[in-house]
């Protein structure tokens, strides 16, 4: 035990007992003697704070700490300080906040199981600086975050010198190709891949293009600055809206950065859902080995309004990894804005993910538009429109289990208590069943003449150099693991749908600080709305293995969710017809459900804290600047979450929000492509 004193700024506010716990050095702290309240933590509509840290930071309580005995006092003296902002806290869900740095620690109030009078006691969790602001919001909107990869996931883009560079691949296999249909097939590619080219060609010589009979003149299109010292940028763009075609310029006065961009179909489809209504369902982040100007002009293309990521934010959301580095979610939320366990990532590639992040990836089939252009068309169900609704799933699940299963454990803890008897926190991994470590991925093998995105001649020039690295490593290949589907689901866009624009997160005010003398106690009592209904059943099935030879296996799945019927039959070895198991989408109507939210404007309700009497100087509220998160340091907080069991549940009536998505679903199950990436020399997102 630890005697300590407690400061709200610089005014002592109380005298405590303070216990250590968990796996924390708190007895050798230079802190721990003195606890410097900073502020308090904006309060909590549908969460209790306790229920926050559980979920960001399990096992991460540090100390727990009860005021010290004091002498009878008359029953109309005034409780101390100490007690009134245990009062405060218990009563508007609030935190009071101690900052250490990089970090921070959270006084949770709790309440003992023998009730005492003027009596405070709290747990202290150690958590990064900004996180449980951060998670708290997006906790009491029922938001998760979604990170997208660009290239081969929702986009594929190419230079002139990467048109040649594919072209001149494929030839050379040519000339080395016996087989008739291997030959109509790679024939068939060559002249899509010249195509493109030539109308890449004619932007880059006379800003126009010719296709269909008509012609399409360049649009000018200004591009907001990023920071205040710079100037805005206009790009001249051809938008070929009937192809999802989109031809720019990363560099507008070099001609050589020219690019011609191919969207991913219903790519509008999965967006529509993200802003659908104004209501926030996922905050967007976007991580690709891509290099950074390339990247921002590919995001603009795909929100060209920003409504998925505004302005201010995409500095910060839009993170590039080097070649060769693995990408990892500490660095995509480098600021404290989200924690991984709310995370869904979107991408092509799984094995570029730092391992303790892949239970968290949802592996879509690499997009390949010019090798089956048909191929995403015959799909049942578009690749897109599958991910959306994973995402869907994803976050019902979630909010499920921490609605029906945390929310009413947490409740029943008190100071006396441990947790371990409280369920552990949901994490996005829970509800996206891995792959087979044996399990193949088509994405694998992928041509390593790849060149997805440019910025200017240099660095084409070193994509240049890189390549031939690249292209001296043994090509990596495994089995194929498919899903079937049912033979009569459907598909229902929602492209017609006016959108609204996306309400920024609520902002819920923290500036709390010593104030004259006189504790306050509104009337109105914060709440708890009604928690999700439940989410659909999951069931497991896959096809045998692929025996296919390496160089065809990349080619697999394109092959089965259809093939482009304008060529000859591709030269690949036939296999039983297999469809992907998916989600089903509401056959009639609009996707967006009715909204069964709280109005996310009452959480601007405003709490009366406590107030000191002091004539003290405040203290400095000023805080350093944002740190990465999550020190290198084993942390049970980041502990990979792999060993939890998927959580499977009953069909039963799900959240209002997604009720009309998921009516009538049956039994889905969720499986990821998984994918092993080699980093494309500057551009790649893989």
């Amino acid at each position: 035990m630890i005697k300590s004193m407690v400061y709200f700024g610089h005014i002592s506010i109380g005298e405590v007992e303070l216990w250590p716990k968990g796996e924390t050095n708190v007895a050798a702290a230079p802190w721990v003697r003195e606890i410097r309240v900073d502020r308090l933590s904006p309060p909590s509509e549908r969460c209790l704070p306790l229920a926050v840290l559980h979920t960001v930071s399990s096992g991460a309580l540090c100390f727990v700490m009860e005021s010290r005995p004091s002498p009878a006092t008359a029953d109309d003296e005034p409780p101390s300080s100490l007690v009134a902002m245990h009062t405060a806290c218990l009563r508007d869900n609030k935190t009071a906040v101690f900052p250490l740095g990089a970090e921070e620690i959270h006084l949770v109030a709790m309440k003992p199981k023998s009730s005492l009078p003027n009596h405070a006691c709290f747990w202290g969790y150690k958590v990064p600086l900004g996180l449980y602001n951060s998670c708290l919001s997006m906790l009491n909107l029922r938001c998760l975050g979604i990170v997208f990869d660009l290239d081969e996931t929702l986009i594929v883009a190419n230079t002139t010198r990467s048109f040649e560079d594919r072209i001149d691949a494929l030839q050379r296999k040519l000339s080395k190709e016996i087989d008739p249909q291997r030959i109509s097939g790679m024939l068939a590619e060559i002249k899509r891949y010249q195509e493109d080219r030539s109308m890449l060609k004619q932007y880059i010589d006379g800003d126009q293009v010719t296709d269909g009979g008509k012609v399409y003149k360049v649009q000018s299109e200004v591009v907001p600055p990023l920071a205040d010292n710079h100037q805005p940028m206009i790009r001249p763009v051809i938008r070929l809206q009937e192809k999802s075609i989109i031809l720019t310029r990363i560099n507008p006065s070099i001609r050589d950065t020219s690019v011609l961009v191919r969207l991913r179909p219903a790519w509008d489809d999965l967006r529509s859902y993200l802003i659908a209504r104004g209501r926030k369902r996922f905050e967007v982040y976007v991580c690709t080995m891509a290099e950074r100007d390339y990247a921002l002009e590919m995001w603009r293309l795909l929100d060209p309004d920003s409504r998925l990521i505004n302005s201010v934010q995409l500095p910060h959301r839009l993170v590039c990894v080097k070649s060769g580095s693995k990408k990892s979610l500490l660095n995509v939320f480098h600021d404290g804005s989200c924690h991984p366990g709310m995370a869904l990532v979107i991408d092509d590639r799984l094995k570029v993910w730092e391992e303790k992040d892949q239970c968290r990836v949802h592996v879509v089939p690499a997009f390949s538009p010019y090798y089956a252009p048909q191929a995403e068309a015959n799909f049942p169900i578009p690749v897109l429109c599958v991910a959306r609704n994973v995402a869907c799933n994803v976050r019902g699940s979630f909010f499920k289990e921490f609605d029906e299963g945390l929310l009413p454990s947490i409740s029943e803890v008190h100071f006396d208590d441990e947790l371990n008897h409280v369920p552990s926190s949901p994490d996005v991994g829970n509800y996206l069943i891995p792959e087979d470590e044996n399990a193949a991925s088509l994405n694998v093998n992928k041509d390593q003449m790849a060149f997805d995105g440019m910025a200017d001649a240099e660095v084409e020039r070193r994509m240049k150099e890189a390549v031939c690295s690249v292209q001296a490593a043994d090509p990596v290949t495994t089995n194929v693991d498919v899903i079937p589907v049912a033979a009569n689901q459907q598909f229902a866009t929602s492209s017609s749908i006016p959108l609204a624009p996306p309400p920024g997160m609520v902002p819920l005010n923290n500036d709390q600080g010593p104030q004259p003398p006189s504790v306050s106690w509104p009337d109105a009592q914060s709440g708890m709305v009604d928690p999700l209904q439940g989410s659909p059943a999951r069931e497991e099935g896959e096809v045998p293995e692929s025996e296919l030879d390496p160089d065809t296996r990349r080619r697999l799945l394109i092959l089965q969710h259809g093939q482009d019927t304008r060529d000859p039959t591709p030269p690949f070895a036939a296999e039983p017809s297999v469809q992907a198991s998916v989600p089903p989408v509401q056959s009639q109507g609009n996707w967006f459900p009715v909204e069964d939210e709280m109005d996310p404007r009452n959480l601007n309700r405003t709490s009366t804290d406590f107030h000191l009497e002091s004539d003290a100087v405040h203290s400095d509220k000023s805080q350093p600047p944002h740190q990465p998160y999550f020190p290198a340091h084993d942390n049970p907080i980041f502990s990979d979450r792999l060993n939890h069991q998927n959580q499977r549940y009953s069909s039963q009536l799900p959240h209002s929000e997604d009720r009309q998505m998921l009516q009538n679903q049956a039994p889905t199950t969720y499986r990821s492509f998984s994918g092993r990436g080699y980093g494309n020399p500057a551009f790649s997102s893989r």
